[in-house]
């Protein structure tokens, strides 16, 4: 591939070194990672691999924190906007990643870089003004303890330009709280991986930047062609004027009659359940949610416009701003049963602003939730405030503590899975994580999204790792197992592609075939279908390797530790021996799921269970035992 200096094609041309301890910034030739590894994520996380220590840890100093602009991002290509964001997972030390779109990683390449990576730590707080080619470091004293809107305002006064781009941390991130992020443009999050809390650990508020060089393309003519045939395809899209209307959540997933509702993506009372009435879904589908929107917000280089752009005029939630989706209505609706729209709009809001991700704020939230209605923790522990599903003020309440550490804030910062360790009580039984990730994600109804998720080399969530993501689509029921081990592997390497290139997910009308050919016009004609998988693959398999003392589990049992149908068939035998006047049943088990199953079904009907457990599962899962 054809990467020189002089010819980096759809590249900015340079990676940016900033080391903040030195107060030193170096700059490499895109082209001497691209050529191996092509871009975006594939690049930060061959760095990370190549120049980390195994045993750093997330809040070390040596820690690399790695934006990756998306190769076409930059470009006309439809949809390519988004940035990867690589570091070690501030949840468990091993490999940490986010994605995040908007305008911030096309205005870096324009800036002329392609990928930052960052190490060391600031003496005070700084932030980085990066343009045209130069990357400075500033005093962030006027913006630290701001939120993350507030800071971007002040930091576009201060440099004297309202089309400066910013990527902020808010408090969250600032008082290194694991459920942080790293917030673009307002309202776009790079969630996950607890990036907010890397990017505080090492005193750094903000990324600023601008930028008016240009981006080359290998073949322009071939390129605006295929980019006028994608125009076409995607308008051919039979939702796309509704989407453009309403945004994704008004067309799609918050429809009154969208099948999403019972697919099992949406976790009830911190996942007790995954089906919501339909009484309470009417509260907040798109018949009530339209109420609010004024109109939609496109991110760069896109022709869909998924973004609703909400206002909500009357005290107390009066707020304003771009985003709503299904897994917003998710973390502050169903998850804690609350049927009040604009709190939960308003909750969404407020996390961007104090740079909460919103999966992993809501899980650790509706925790403590479950706790409180479990007797586990007392008003006395919540500062007074009453954690009742549905109590909407006590949930916004624990947004701010969260971010700001205050209180049982404090004791959630770290995440629902050391909380619980602290607690005791059992409390664990009620954490839902992958490799100790909070995790919003129902994983029982559907196999795919389920085993997809907890398979992930990172945190997986409903983006990194779901199988039945945007770029699959399938023909099977949601709950078949059938082809999906194949599905899983082809769609790591596909969802791999699309964060090297920088395509958003919810670009729809496009394929595979369309993403290879805007490719090979605008970086190398060479590009074929196959060389770009095996760079997906290349990618995926980075993140696997990279060395880490985290304690990664390859089969994590803890989301449904009775297995996802067992209990089906166990709940039926017990019900049938009891009424037939049994009193004793007797089994064997070997993982230690059945025999989990058949001690809670006869639990329920009041028979005794005798289990009879393989040796060395008897030996290696201890919780199997203690819930048996």
């Amino acid at each position: 591939m054809n990467t020189s200096k002089k010819d980096h094609y759809s590249y900015a041309g340079e990676i940016g070194f900033i080391d903040l301890s030195k107060s030193k910034v170096t700059k490499e030739p895109t082209g001497k990672y691209a050529q191996k590894w092509l871009g975006g994520r594939a690049i930060n996380t061959w760095i990370l691999l190549d120049r980390l220590d195994p045993e750093t840890r997330w809040s070390d100093p040596e820690n690399l924190l790695c934006f990756g602009v998306g190769t076409l991002a930059g470009t006309l290509a439809p949809g390519s906007c988004r940035v990867s964001v690589d570091t070690k997972n501030a949840f468990n030390n091993g490999i940490g990643s986010a994605n995040v779109g908007g305008f911030w990683g096309p205005e870096l390449k324009f800036a002329g870089f392609d990928n930052l990576i960052v190490s060391g730590k600031a003496e005070k707080p700084v932030y980085l003004w990066i343009h045209d080619g130069k990357i400075e470091i500033r005093d962030a004293a006027f913006i630290w303890g701001k939120t993350t809107w507030e800071t971007e305002d002040l930091i576009r006064d201060e440099l004297g330009d309202e089309r400066i781009r910013v990527a902020v941390i808010g408090p969250a991130g600032e008082n290194k709280v694991r459920s942080s992020c790293i917030i673009c443009d307002s309202g776009c999050a790079a969630g996950g991986s607890g990036c907010g809390a890397v990017m505080g650990s090492k005193n750094l508020k903000a990324i600023a930047v601008r930028g008016n060089m240009g981006i080359d393309i290998a073949s322009p003519e071939e390129f605006m062609s295929l980019v006028d045939k994608a125009i076409k395809k995607i308008n051919k899209w039979d939702l796309i004027k509704d989407i453009r209307a309403k945004g994704y959540y008004g067309a799609m997933g918050g429809r009154l009659d969208s099948p999403t509702w019972d697919w099992g993506y949406r976790p009830v009372k911190n996942g007790q359940d995954e089906y919501w009435e339909k009484g309470k879904v009417e509260k907040i589908c798109e018949s009530v949610i339209k109420s609010y929107r004024k109109g939609t917000v496109a991110c760069f280089s896109c022709p869909i416009s998924c973004k609703p752009w909400l206002e909500i005029d009357e005290y107390p939630y009066q707020v304003k701003g771009e985003g709503w989706w299904n897994n917003s209505a998710n973390s502050f609706c169903t998850k804690f049963d609350n049927t009040n729209l604009e709190s939960a709009i308003y909750a969404h809001f407020l996390s961007n602003q104090l740079g909460l991700d919103i999966d992993d704020a809501a899980q650790a939230i509706s925790w403590a939730f479950e706790c409180y209605e479990k007797g586990l923790i007392s008003k006395e522990d919540t500062g007074g405030l009453e954690l009742v599903w549905g109590n909407f003020e006590a949930m916004i309440e624990m947004l701010r503590k969260l971010a700001y550490r205050e209180g049982i804030g404090d004791f959630l910062a770290d995440g629902a899975v050391r909380a619980a360790e602290r607690l005791g009580k059992d409390s664990w039984k009620f954490v839902i994580h992958v490799k100790g990730q909070d995790s919003l994600d129902g994983v029982r109804i559907n196999k795919g999204w389920g085993f997809g998720v907890i398979l992930s080399p990172v945190g997986g969530r409903h983006l990194r790792g779901s199988l039945g993501g945007f770029w699959l689509g399938g023909d099977k029921p949601v709950n078949s197992y059938e082809d999906v081990p194949e599905k899983i592997y082809m769609g790591q390497q596909l969802k791999a592609v699309q964060d090297i290139l920088g395509y958003c997910s919810y670009v729809y009308g496009l394929d595979f075939d369309d993403w290879v050919a805007m490719a090979a016009a605008a970086v190398d004609p060479s590009l074929t279908r196959e060389k770009l998988l095996h760079a997906g693959l290349q990618a995926h398999n980075l993140e696997k390797a990279l060395g880490t003392p985290a304690r990664i589990y390859y089969k994590n049992e803890s989301v449904s530790p009775a297995g996802s149908h067992k209990p089906n068939s166990a709940i039926a035998q017990a019900w049938y021996n009891k009424q037939a006047g049994t009193k004793h049943l007797t089994t064997e088990t070997g993982a230690g799921q059945w025999g989990s199953a058949l001690a809670f079904a006869c639990s329920q009907v009041g028979l005794d269970c005798k289990v009879y457990m393989v040796r060395v599962s008897f030996d290696q899962k201890p919780y199997r035992k203690v819930m048996m």
